[in-house]
């Protein structure tokens, strides 16, 4: 089982895929669909020097267990 980083942005959540280094990735044509594909993430944030690859997380519904 893995254990995500989740974030908090604009009030939605994102569970963290990968951390990756924006000097080592080559940012051809096609290059963020591309990391999306690899590690199932649906979006792509870029903070400072660092590029997060994210799945958001959707609201559940749920009955709380007494």
């Amino acid at each position: 089982m893995h254990n995500y980083q989740i974030i908090n942005i604009h009030g939605k959540l994102y569970k963290v895929k990968r951390i990756l280094k924006t000097t080592s990735i080559n940012m051809i044509d096609g290059w963020g669909d591309v990391l999306r594909t690899l590690y199932h993430a649906d979006i792509i944030f870029k903070r400072g020097e660092e590029f997060y690859v994210c799945e958001t997380v959707d609201d559940i519904d749920y009955t709380p267990i007494p």
